[in-house]
């Protein structure tokens, strides 16, 4: 590198250069080979280079999806968070739910979140009385283009189907002692 501020000779200036851009060449087209997936009948997308399926994949205009819902004494839901299931981020949680309630232990899901309805103690979940997991079938497109309603609103009118996958009493006993932590959704997966 040096040898250039030098003004040293222009035959490994021309190497150097051609190098650069036969490297350079080769890696645009190491990242544009996978796109060529798009077009196989079953594409394989791999690590580290990627044909990006998740922006190309064609997706249904409706979705199924498992939340948990609190009723109150009148029957009012109110929904509860997925913290309220397990820790990490609602996708990682979302899937631990799926694979439990596939594994048909979703009562024993139910249990573990009436539970944590009493050990947190929230106010605005102090009327909960019965936690139910819910699996509902929804059409996005009505889902997203109600944004000026609230979101039980919009779940309403969007949804073409949904089923109580289990459904159980919360035990407020104030007698009993505060229990140890509870186990969480991972450990029933």
């Amino acid at each position: 590198m040096i040898e250039r501020f030098l003004g040293t000779d222009d035959v490994s200036l021309v190497r150097e250069k051609g190098f650069a851009g036969v490297f350079g060449a080769l890696l645009i087209g190491a990242v544009l080979l996978p796109v060529v997936q798009n077009w196989r009948e079953q594409p394989k997308d791999g690590f580290p280079l990627s044909y990006y399926p998740m922006f190309s994949l064609k997706r249904s205009d409706s979705t199924t999806v498992r939340y948990l819902v609190g009723l109150d004494a009148r029957g009012e839901p109110h929904l509860l968070p997925h913290t309220y299931a397990g820790t990490g981020g609602l996708n990682q949680v979302r899937r631990q739910i799926n694979k439990v309630v596939r594994g048909g232990k979703a009562d024993t899901l139910c249990k573990l979140v009436a539970a944590r309805v009493v050990q947190t103690d929230e106010e605005r979940f102090a009327g909960v009385v019965t936690v139910q997991v819910v699996v509902g079938r929804y059409r996005l497109t009505d889902y997203f283009a109600e944004k000026r309603r609230s979101v039980w609103e919009r779940m309403d009118a969007s949804r073409t189907s949904e089923h109580v996958e289990a459904s159980c009493p919360v035990e407020r006993d104030l007698r009993a002692p505060l229990r140890a932590p509870l186990r969480v959704v991972e450990d029933l997966a």
